[in-house]
């Protein structure tokens, strides 16, 4: 009788080989998108139509902007209610006050009272590095299937959508191939490294692949100016971008001012991260005039320092700084040959 070697040994091999390149394997399907979605998903919020105890009650998407409960979305999501019902990612409903309203931006803020808790907020990116053909990506609930997740590209930059009746033009626009429908109004639109781009606004009727988000920037000056002017820092400054990811993003002193020096980087206001000028703004919402602020800022050598900038009286002395309600209440309407990306009722 012929002996044959034995192969338990070899299979034994073979398994442990499938078995290890498998885990790897799944281990690389966590990708740049995957990770994307899962730090921001908790910033992001639905924001439901008055129908109450309705399966089809999502209106539109928002995102939660700053940690004491101030959220962005368009203005055609709420149209000209004051109240909306908030669904945080944890399934909690609160309802939000919709204080301010631009029609010639297309954007609402809301405000929910959380009781001096913090929610997670997602942060605005820059828009002065945006490239053509770069991944985004888009978040939102269209049709009411919440937390839905599409793949694209920024297909253009800077275009314009006319507003009919109202005679607004949106601008500045960024087009994407990211698959955007009725819902998604308010929703992210994410970089790839799962920062916030823009804010998603319409698509084009009777086309496949052309969407359009209001640019972060515009969101941003927005947002800004819905903090009044009760007390004033006196600076002026400029967005200024130092990386191409992670904490990329400064906002540079164009003059001296006490003891800030002109080129000086502003990295904290108050203990709060500051990158642009609504974070700025934001970080001062409850002071008043008269109080000393301790900014972290690096000097252009390099190093890192502590100053102290007192508040001046704006309009309105000694007043607390905080959030402006807009005196309109004029819903958006639909661009020409353009839908809103909201779920119509």
């Amino acid at each position: 009788m012929r002996s044959f070697p034995s192969l338990g040994g070899a299979f034994v091999a073979v398994i442990l080989f499938v078995t290890t390149l498998s885990f790897a394997n799944g281990q690389e399907r966590a990708n740049a998108v995957v990770t994307a979605v899962a730090k921001t998903k908790d910033a992001i919020v639905t924001i439901k139509s008055a129908k109450a105890n309705s399966s089809n009650d999502v209106a539109g998407t928002g995102v939660i902007v700053d940690k004491r409960g101030l959220i962005i979305t368009n203005l055609h999501v709420v149209g000209g209610r004051e109240d909306v019902v908030i669904r945080l990612a944890n399934g909690v409903e609160l309802t939000g006050r919709v204080f301010n309203r631009a029609a010639h931006l297309d954007l609402a803020a809301i405000k929910v009272n959380i009781n001096g808790k913090e929610l997670p907020e997602l942060r605005l990116a820059t828009t002065q590095d945006l490239m053509v053909g770069e991944d985004v990506i888009a978040i939102g609930h269209p049709f009411g299937y919440v937390n839905t997740v599409s793949r694209g590209i920024i297909s253009a930059l800077g275009r314009e959508i006319n507003l009919p009746s109202s005679g607004y033009v949106l601008k500045g626009l960024i087009q994407t191939d990211a698959s955007i429908n009725p819902g998604n109004s308010g929703g992210p639109l994410l970089n790839i490294n799962g920062e916030l781009i823009g804010i998603n606004v319409a698509l084009r009727d009777g086309a496949q692949g052309i969407a359009f988000a209001i640019n972060a920037s515009t969101v941003e000056k927005y947002l800004a100016s819905t903090f009044n002017s009760k007390v004033s820092h006196g600076l002026k400054t400029q967005e200024k971008v130092i990386a191409s990811f992670g904490d990329r993003q400064r906002l540079e002193v164009l003059e001296s001012n006490g003891s800030l020096k002109a080129g000086d980087q502003i990295v904290t206001v108050a203990d709060n991260a500051v990158g642009n000028r609504f974070d700025l703004e934001r970080a001062l919402s409850g002071k008043k005039a008269g109080d000393a602020v301790q900014l972290k800022v690096v000097r252009q050598g390099g190093q890192t320092e502590f100053v102290t900038l007192t508040l001046a009286a704006g309009q309105g002395a000694g007043a607390v700084a905080t959030l402006t309600p807009s005196t309109s209440a004029q819903p958006q309407r639909e661009a020409t040959n353009v839908s809103s990306a909201s779920n119509r009722r």
